[in-house]
């Protein structure tokens, strides 16, 4: 596998220990010159944590598929470069890759304002997009034509967040405490759109620069507001420390929502929050899994002692998006895959959701309310399925809300 060497020595290196054994899928019932596809992502930086989930997933989905006769009966091949939660390394990340490598199309990040960054020269170059785990809306505006998203828009988790709070309880109060990114600013647009439609008060709006690391004056603040519940999601480590602020402050754990939760920021915000309910768009909480998702779950959690959570089942069903339409192009051309994608109409391999990409490349929207159930350490945590919501994204003005 290549790596893009843009860091110190070091950082190459332990880039390249890292991206080695986890993408050199050597199948041998493959033939040919492998299809490459350049993955760019986060395996340092803030969003680390999801970065070095989502390549545990895709190389699961790799390697199966290569074992099994790889796409047109060529390897398919990710080359993985770590862009350390930097759009400028994004940027120079998928350059090297169109140039240097003549990659088919890229993929990778889980951060939307990396996203963007690589959205730009996508749409520029014709580079086909697959966006595994980046939900800022502007990633498939109006008028996009080859960056498609996987993950619903961030306007709607702050949408179905409003209607999961109306449901429980009419009327409520709401504070709401952010990080200043991309992410966070699209979810809370859409949630404070919503408020005002389900009579919701907000009554505490707290956003943190990147880079807060304390939050003690600001959690006294909410306390003392005395909100029904409280929205918490902070970047990075922060996540975990903001959480825990609130918490420590007698905030009740069954007040706190968070707008999207994976396997590890459940660990880390520990047993004190069990409680505490999570957006997400797939857990092994969720009600009615298919076979396929049960397998995955259980393979996943052999393999890296813990269970996956959305973030690694979007990685791990990228490559199988990537083979249908690859296949349903039925040669290997930007062109005809960009083709392929627009009118991709098939079901995620381990939820059964539908896969159908608009005009703009965006999904049809949906989320799961997970409440947590246990915490056992780092290794296992129980959750169970309180509410799903699915819907149109037309019921709000998506792009209006966010430019």
């Amino acid at each position: 596998m290549k790596t893009f060497l843009r860091n110190s020595l070091i950082q190459s290196m332990l880039t390249a220990v890292f991206a080695l054994p986890c993408l050199s899928a050597s199948a041998q019932t493959a033939s040919g010159d492998p299809i490459k596809i350049g993955f760019s992502t986060e395996l340092t930086g803030a969003w680390t944590f999801f970065g070095t989930s989502c390549v545990a997933g895709l190389k699961m989905a790799v390697d199966e598929i290569n074992s099994k006769g790889g796409v047109l009966k060529r390897p398919l091949e990710f080359i993985v470069q770590d862009n350390q939660t930097n759009p400028t390394q994004a940027l120079a990340s998928v350059r090297n890759f169109d140039v240097n490598d003549k990659v088919l199309a890229i993929s990778g990040t889980t951060n939307s304002d990396v996203s963007l960054a690589m959205y730009g020269y996508a749409e520029q170059n014709k580079v086909p997009f697959l966006i595994p785990v980046a939900a800022f809306p502007q990633l498939t505006k109006p008028g996009t034509k080859y960056s498609f998203r996987i993950e619903p828009d961030a306007v709607g988790w702050g949408y179905s967040m409003a209607k999961f709070i109306e449901q429980r309880k009419p009327g409520a109060t709401v504070a709401l405490m952010y990080s200043d990114a991309a992410l966070m600013r699209a979810i809370f647009a859409g949630f404070k759109y919503q408020a005002d439609k389900s009579k919701l008060k907000v009554v505490s709006d707290i956003v943190f620069p990147q880079g807060s690391s304390d939050a003690t004056v600001q959690a006294a603040q909410v306390k003392a507001a005395n909100p029904d519940f409280v929205i918490v999601s902070g970047a990075g480590a922060f996540d975990a420390v903001l959480n825990n602020q609130v918490l420590d402050l007698g905030i009740k754990p069954e007040q706190i929502i968070h707008p999207f939760g994976i396997t590890t920021q459940v660990f880390n915000w520990g047993s004190k929050s069990v409680g505490s309910i999570y957006g997400t768009f797939f857990d092994q909480g969720v009600d009615n899994l298919p076979k396929e998702g049960r397998d995955f779950i259980a393979k996943y959690d052999a393999a890296n002692s813990r269970p996956p959570s959305y973030v690694e089942n979007y990685c791990y069903n990228t490559p199988y998006i990537f083979k249908s339409a690859i296949e349903s192009a039925g040669v290997v051309d930007r062109e005809k895959l960009r083709d392929a994608f627009s009118k991709m109409n098939i079901k995620e391999l381990t939820s059964g959701t539908p896969i159908h990409f608009d005009a703009n490349g965006a999904r049809k929207e949906y989320m799961y309310f997970m409440q947590i159930v246990s915490v056992d350490g780092k290794r296992n945590y129980k959750s169970k399925q309180l509410s799903y919501f699915e819907w149109n994204p037309e019921v709000i003005p998506v792009y209006e809300l966010v430019k």
